[in-house]
């Protein structure tokens, strides 16, 4: 009987834990969506071709080049995806990778073109979510938390799920913002 009850409070404290960590990468965070007009960054990027998973990477190699190669720390980092991974196979998922640079030196940027893709994120209507930005179990609750929410709300009001997600990285704030373009009504047909 002495041996039951070890087992059962060893089940609990590690229960407490499982859930202690979920909570604090934001698993129990409330997701408020919006629709605004957003975009206007600007961003140093490379095109990838594969695997969404090979972002984080990616998202690591772009800022080790800019802070050594020009002096540049970028303190978000920037993910567009532009297909489902439930439609298209992973050697052809598309994505751009980078991260968002304030600088407006003309030369800097022509500097940067040299090894980068340079574009400004559109200015559009977008629907908008954050959640807690703690590490690597964060950006793997947003895909178990966030993707399915923001399909339920993009179905609630009739939105076309059309158009790319971009996921923002926000090292100063500790956010992920997730940015579902808004392309129209849903078309049914």
């Amino acid at each position: 009987m002495k041996s039951i009850k070890k087992i059962f409070i060893a089940l609990l404290v590690v229960a407490a834990i499982i859930l202690g960590i979920y909570a604090y990468f934001g698993g129990f965070t409330k997701l408020n969506f919006k629709v605004e007009r957003a975009g206007g960054e600007t961003i140093v990027y490379k095109q990838v071709v594969g695997e969404y998973s090979k972002s984080a990477e990616m998202m690591t190699s772009i800022n080790e080049d800019l802070l050594n190669d020009y002096g540049i720390t970028a303190m978000k980092n920037v993910g567009i995806y532009y297909d489902d991974p439930e439609l298209i196979e992973k050697d052809k998922l598309r994505s751009d990778i980078g991260c968002i640079i304030t600088t407006t030196d003309q030369t800097k940027l022509e500097e940067l073109q040299k090894t980068f893709q340079i574009k400004q994120l559109p200015q559009q209507d977008y629907l908008i979510t954050q959640i807690p930005f703690k590490g690597f179990f964060s950006i793997m609750i947003g895909i178990f938390k966030v993707y399915p929410a923001m399909e339920k709300y993009l179905d609630k009001y009739d939105l076309s799920d059309d158009g790319a997600i971009t996921e923002i990285y926000d090292k100063e704030n500790k956010v992920i913002i997730y940015r579902k373009e808004i392309m129209a009504e849903r078309d049914d047909d």
